[in-house]
């Protein structure tokens, strides 16, 4: 395992063992600067546990409404991500993976965000931490 790759997994476990809440802020991945003087082209990655997925996955059948399915799968998540990003008017690209992909087993989940608006990852991130979206 690469010392990059394990760095989250020793930090979470840390604060499961401290009782330590998870950060607020997320992990800024990489900055590319667009072509020809174009606005630079952000990622953000949050790793979020089941815990913080249950709120999140709450706060967004409140913002999309009762007929939304529950995002329980990658797949599904970053589908919801999208109708959030649309509804609160920002633009921008989730991709969502789980690891390990196992049903049964201790999971993190990443969700990296690809040129979202400030507002919107700021709005992504209260509703990890409070389980809504601000209004």
């Amino acid at each position: 395992m690469l010392p990059s790759v394990m760095w989250p997994t020793i930090e979470r476990t840390r604060r499961l063992l401290l009782r330590r809440p998870s950060p607020s802020e997320p992990s800024v991945l990489g900055v590319v600067d667009g072509p020809d003087g174009e606005e630079a082209s952000v990622e953000i990655l949050f790793s979020i546990g089941r815990a913080e997925l249950d709120r999140l996955v709450t706060a967004i059948q409140s913002l999309l409404g009762p007929g939304t399915a529950r995002p329980d799968t990658p797949a599904r998540l970053e589908t919801a991500l999208i109708g959030v990003i649309e509804r609160l008017g920002g633009q921008g690209y989730p991709r969502v993976t789980r690891r390990p992909a196992g049903l049964y087993t201790p999971e993190a989940w990443h969700i990296r965000l690809s040129d979202v608006d400030p507002a919107v990852q700021a709005t992504v991130r209260a509703a990890i931490r409070d389980g809504a979206f601000p209004r």
